[in-house]
């Protein structure tokens, strides 16, 4: 084989091995995207429920079984952000 024809095959090879990594990394962002709006999506519905039964508790005007749940969506919310964090950080490393 000739000098030139080993050059080209060699450039096509890393010019496929880059169109390869570019189509990964383009996939890989749209994942972590997806991920991070899920991520932040799932915590707006827990801190909005524990932000309107905060508000309430505010004004007096909660039960005893609605503290009791307060409680539990204020430690829910923190065990999601932990596990969240420990995911990304996961796929970090």
């Amino acid at each position: 084989m000739s000098r030139s024809k080993q050059m080209l095959r060699e450039l096509g090879h890393a010019v496929r091995e880059g169109a390869e990594e570019s189509a990964r990394a383009f996939y890989f962002s749209g994942y972590d995207r997806g991920f991070n709006e899920a991520a932040q999506t799932c915590l707006g519905v827990l801190s909005d429920a524990t932000e309107e039964l905060l508000a309430r508790m505010k004004s007096g005007n909660l039960s005893k079984q609605e503290q009791a749940l307060y409680a539990r969506l204020t430690e829910l919310t923190a065990e999601m952000d932990e596990r969240l964090r420990n995911a990304c950080q996961e796929e970090l490393a």
